[in-house]
C-alpha cells in the first residue's frame, strides 16, 4: 500500500484507504441510480393516469417519488421490474392513477435528487386546446432523431406519437444497442430544459418485426407468444399498446387515438378489422378521433397498388370514413405528404386527410410528383413531423422540418401557399 504520510501510523493509513474505498463505492452506487432511460406513456385515461418507466442495470425494485408540483409532500410507489429484452438492463415501471386532470406532477427516481415533472391531459378541450407531435420512422441515425426531437420539444406538445419503425432493430437481439441509442435520444431531447418529460405513444412498423422466426412453410398463428417472438422489443419495452399490438386510447370523452398494425404482427384482415369496426361504432359521442398506422393507404413514394396499401384502403378506410374521422396518420415512405380530403377513393371536401409519411429521423426518398398524383396535395423529400392542435371539434396542423421551418399547414395558411 502506498504511504500517505510517513508520520501517520500504518494502521491508520489502512483504515483511511478502506474508508475512501467505501465512500467511492457508495458514491458509485448512488450515481447508478440515475436512470439510463426515461419513458412516459399511458395505458388508461391520460386525464388521470401516467405510466412511468425508467431503465437501470439493477433489478431490485426502486421507489418513484411523486407529488403534485408545488406542494411539499412526496408520495412513494415501488416499481414493478420487467426485463429489457435481450439485455442485462431492467425496466422499472410505476402506473400512476387517481391523478387530477390538467395538473403538473413532480417525480424523482430512487435515490436521485434530480426532479422532473409531467402534465396530465386537460379535462376539457372545448376550454383548452391540446397539441400532439406526430410522425414516424424515427431513427435511421440517432443524430437525425435527436435533431427532429429538438424541434418537437420547442413546440411543447402535450405528447408525441411515432407510428412505427422506431429503432430499426428488426426485432433482432443482435441489434439491442439500437434500442439503447433510441432511448438515449428520447432522454437527451424529449425532456425539456425545465424538466418536463414529453410522453410518447408508439405504434408498430415493419422494422419492429423479425421475419425469420418461423420455419419455412409453417403456418403462423397470431397469438401473444408468436407476436412476442416476432417483435420482442416492441412487446417487451412498452406498456402501451401491449398485446395484441393494436389499441385505442381514450382521453376522457373528447378524443380517441387509434393505433393499428398494418400487416406486421397482426394481419389487417380478420380480428383486427372486426375490432376496429366495433370500437369505432361505440364512439359516436367522442368529439375527435384520429387513427395512425404504418403502411400508407396513399403513399408518397411507394406503389399505390401495393398489397398492404390496397388492404388498408379496402378494409379500414370505409370504417374510418363512416365514423367521421378527418385525420389519419401514415408513415413508412421516408418523406412528407399530405393528401387532399378523400372519400370513397376520390377527392371529396368531406373526406379524410392523410398525413405522414414517416420521416422523423430517416434518410429521405424522392416522392411522387403531386402535380401528376391525384391524391397528393403536398409531398416533399424532407425530415419532418406534424403538430396537430385540437380544440373542441376543430383541428389544425402545421408540419415542421428538422431545421424548424414550417413547411405545410392545414387548413391552408395563406402565407404558405
Amino acid at each position: 500500500m502506498k504511504i500517505i504520510h510517513k508520520d501517520i501510523p500504518y494502521w491508520k493509513q489502512v483504515s483511511l484507504m478502506l474508508y475512501l474505498v467505501a465512500v467511492s463505492s457508495l458514491s458509485t452506487a448512488f450515481a447508478q441510480q440515475d436512470p439510463i432511460g426515461i419513458f412516459l406513456t399511458w395505458k388508461e385515461d391520460p386525464l388521470t393516469t401516467m405510466v412511468v418507466d425508467w431503465h437501470l442495470e439493477s433489478g431490485s425494485p426502486e421507489v418513484l417519488h411523486v407529488k403534485e408540483k408545488g406542494t411539499d409532500t412526496w408520495n412513494q410507489q415501488q416499481s414493478e421490474v420487467h426485463p429489457f429484452p435481450h439485455s442485462e438492463r431492467k425496466i422499472h415501471r410505476v402506473a400512476l392513477s387517481g391523478l387530477k386532470p390538467g395538473t403538473p406532477y413532480s417525480i424523482k427516481f430512487g435515490n436521485g435528487n434530480k426532479e422532473y415533472y409531467f402534465n396530465t391531459m386537460p379535462a376539457d378541450i372545448a376550454k383548452e386546446s391540446i397539441r400532439i407531435a406526430i410522425g414516424g420512422d424515427s431513427m435511421h441515425d440517432q443524430s437525425f432523431m435527436e435533431k427532429t426531437n429538438t424541434q418537437v420539444a420547442k413546440f411543447d406538445p402535450h405528447f408525441a406519437a411515432i407510428g412505427g419503425d422506431l429503432a430499426y432493430a428488426n426485432g433482432d437481439p443482435k441489434n439491442v444497442k439500437r434500442w439503447y441509442q433510441w432511448f438515449d435520444a428520447v432522454k437527451n431531447t424529449l425532456i425539456r430544459e425545465d424538466g418536463r418529460i414529453i410522453p410518447l405513444i408508439v405504434g408498430i412498423g415493419n422494422h419492429e418485426v423479425r421475419k425469420a422466426v418461423f420455419e419455412e412453410g409453417e403456418e403462423v398463428i397470431y397469438n401473444d407468444a408468436n407476436r412476442a417472438k416476432m417483435a420482442p422489443f416492441y412487446y417487451g419495452l412498452f406498456a402501451f399498446p401491449g398485446q395484441p399490438g393494436y389499441a385505442v386510447l381514450d382521453f376522457g370523452k373528447y378524443f380517441s387515438f387509434f393505433l393499428l398494425d398494418s400487416d406486421h404482427s397482426n394481419p389487417i384482415i380478420g380480428p383486427q378489422t372486426d375490432w376496429l369496426k366495433k370500437e369505432l361504432a361505440v364512439r359516436d359521442d367522442v368529439t375527435q378521433i384520429i387513427t395512425m398506422h404504418h403502411v400508407p393507404a396513399y403513399p408518397s413514394v411507394r406503389d399505390f397498388n401495393g398489397t398492404t396499401q390496397s388492404r388498408v384502403r379496402e378494409h379500414w378506410l370505409p370504417l374510418i370514413e363512416k365514423a367521421g374521422v378527418k385525420l389519419v396518420f401514415e408513415n413508412h415512405d421516408h418523406a412528407y405528404k399530405r393528401t387532399y380530403p378523400i372519400k370513397n377513393n376520390q377527392v371529396d371536401k368531406d373526406g379524410v386527410v392523410f398525413i405522414g409519411d414517416g420521416s422523423w429521423g430517416t434518410r429521405t426518398r424522392e416522392t411522387h410528383d403531386p402535380e401528376t398524383t391525384w391524391y397528393l396535395d403536398k409531398a416533399m423529400s424532407v425530415r419532418a413531423f406534424t403538430l396537430v392542435t385540437l380544440q373542441g371539434s376543430s383541428f389544425n396542423i402545421i408540419s415542421i422540418d428538422d431545421d424548424g421551418n414550417v413547411i405545410d399547414s392545414y387548413p391552408q395558411n395563406p402565407l404558405l401557399k
